[in-house]
């Protein structure tokens, strides 16, 4: 759920298989952080940050466990419905 004085949404969690949750924190904020700073709306920052979330949470370890770009653009791409 995401907040703020003009709107308000929910972007479901990403059905993963969890192997390690301890980045997976991190790797949401640094999802959403690189999708703000390239210009993408607060909704889709948080999509980005939910899948670099999950996405850490599929390998043990923190640091090992980040993602590149080109993964997470192609998970966001397999899982994203059009």
């Amino acid at each position: 759920m995401c907040a703020t004085q003009e709107e308000a949404f929910f972007v479901p969690a990403f059905s993963v298989t969890a192997v390690d949750t301890v980045a997976a924190g991190d790797a949401f904020n640094g999802g959403l952080a690189a999708a703000l700073v390239e210009g993408l709306s607060l909704q889709q920052s948080v999509v980005w940050g939910a899948a670099a979330g999950a996405l850490a949470a599929t390998k043990p370890g923190a640091q090992s466990a980040m993602c590149d770009r080109q993964t997470l653009d192609k998970f966001i791409k397999m899982v994203s419905p059009s």
